[in-house]
């Protein structure tokens, strides 16, 4: 089943699909954006709009499975349609950055483990 990631109220990241929560943004991923690593190899970079009250996404990495990214009236929302294991929100405007990790302690990773679903 597709992952869907959409903006929420106040600063959140709504996942639906194989995983429901909600994801709350914290203030260093407003300030200076964030990073998505999906189990299948994708990346991409978002930003929060604090005064538009939106969310913007862009691809950095495509993975293995197919990714799309649409427009719609809070921002963008991201459906990923591979088999996800993971999905993990990095914050900081290093988060994708291939020169290697921060020398910040106050760095925020949140991870989300996605278990197999078994139809009843």
């Amino acid at each position: 089943m597709p992952i869907t990631i959409q903006p929420a109220d106040e600063a959140r990241l709504q996942l639906s699909g194989d995983a429901e929560t909600v994801m709350i943004l914290a203030s260093r991923a407003i300030r200076e954006g964030f990073a998505v690593a999906v189990s299948d190899g994708t990346l991409l970079r978002g930003h929060y709009d604090l005064k538009l009250r939106e969310c913007s996404f862009v691809l950095a990495v495509e993975g293995s499975g197919s990714t799309s990214i649409v427009r719609g009236s809070h921002g963008d929302t991201v459906r990923l349609s591979a088999q996800i294991e993971w999905i993990s929100v990095s914050v900081g405007r290093d988060a994708l950055s291939p020169s290697g990790p921060s020398d910040e302690f106050s760095e925020t990773q949140l991870e989300l483990a996605i278990g197999e679903r078994i139809a009843a």
